[in-house]
């Protein structure tokens, strides 16, 4: 049985979807009787059953002696880690671990080195990049891909030999099936941290401009210093009757909005295959998403819409997303259900992790 330990600076409720990646791949491995899995963090919900090391000094960097300490106690007993992003200290205790203990690791960098990531304070960035950061991406053994296009991404930006791509998946069995029962009034929905990288400034655009004026937009996420931007956004544009922030929705009241709405909408500029995309369309509602997302273009094929992230075709799309009937609504819904079990599975598709660890 190999043993894996998964390094991830956070994965509390604050971190999104990586939050579902690392749960969901530990849950796998832990259900199998080939591997074991063990998740040590800087962040956490209270009810997660991990190893939490809050930072005490570097916040900035999550800095944790005792995350370290245990990492190095825990030694002898794993036998890859995997370390989830790549800018903090987690990170670079996985490379110390394999400096001293000669143990292999994976980076997944959850996109997190995607050209949209860089830029954003990339002084800072590029300073860790040839300080730290490429000496912990050159000693990896893989690099993990979510997408097609991290893949090149990540090849051009270190040139690295195994870099091996599976796509976020989803358990689609466990997602609740609730019907669309929504009789009140029409809404769209974005669900996600509440960051400038998710379109939320050209979505909030979009619905002062489409022509349907009764349809809602309902803003689920953490509400933060940018949401009070929005809002803003909203009253300078006199629609903030249409737009609901209704901050942190978790569990079955998550899967009703969801199901409720007349199409799930992430305008984002830069992701790597957000999960709520793949969570919307389990429960058989339309996504809107972005080519941006890594999302493969056959979505747009199967019941979704892949627009690029500008106001003009959000525009047109919500425009058509306003004109369908409960019919064309719940077909596309159906369809495109049934590809995210295909394509985006772990039923269908955990099998990948298998030949990546055993490929070490």
């Amino acid at each position: 049985m190999k043993k894996i330990y998964h390094l991830a600076e956070n994965v509390s409720n604050e971190s999104g979807g990586l939050r579902t990646v690392v749960i969901n791949l530990d849950k796998y491995l832990n259900k199998n009787e080939d591997f074991s899995s063990l998740v040590i963090t800087n962040y956490m919900e209270p009810t997660d059953n991990f190893f939490e090391f809050k930072p005490k000094k570097i916040k900035n960097w999550n800095y944790s002696s005792e995350l370290e300490n245990f990492a190095f106690q825990k030694a002898d007993d794993f036998d890859i880690a995997h370390l989830h992003g790549v800018f903090m200290h987690t990170q670079y205790v996985g490379l110390k671990l394999h400096e001293r203990k000669q143990k292999p690791f994976v980076i997944t960098p959850h996109g997190m080195l995607e050209p949209w990531h860089l830029k954003d304070k990339a002084l800072k960035k590029n300073i860790y990049r040839y300080l730290i950061l490429n000496k912990i991406l050159n000693k990896s053994s893989v690099l993990h891909a979510i997408t097609p296009l991290e893949k090149d991404n990540l090849y051009r930006l270190t040139n690295h030999k195994q870099i091996i791509e599976i796509p976020n998946l989803i358990y689609f069995n466990e997602i609740p099936k609730i019907d669309y029962i929504n009789k009140e009034y029409e809404y769209i929905l974005f669900l996600s941290r509440i960051h400038p990288k998710k379109g939320l400034d050209i979505l909030i655009k979009a619905m002062s401009k489409i022509n349907n004026k009764s349809i809602k937009l309902k803003i689920v996420g953490t509400e933060n210093q940018y949401s009070i931007e929005l809002k803003k956004q909203c009253k300078e544009l006199n629609i903030e009757n249409r737009i609901e922030f209704l901050g942190s929705v978790y569990g079955l009241e998550k899967y009703k909005l969801y199901s409720n709405a007349k199409a799930f909408i992430l305008p984002s500029y830069s992701e790597a295959i957000g999960m709520v995309n793949l969570e919307a369309a389990s429960c058989q509602t339309p996504v809107l998403t972005t080519y941006k997302t890594g999302i493969n273009s056959d979505w747009g094929k199967n019941g979704g819409i892949m627009i690029n992230p500008n106001l003009d075709e959000l525009i047109n799309s919500l425009n058509l997303i306003a004109s369908w009937n409960n019919n064309e609504r719940e077909q596309r819904g159906k369809m495109l259900s049934e590809y995210v079990l295909k394509e985006y599975s772990w039923e269908k598709k955990g099998h990948l992790w298998d030949d990546l660890y055993n490929s070490i």
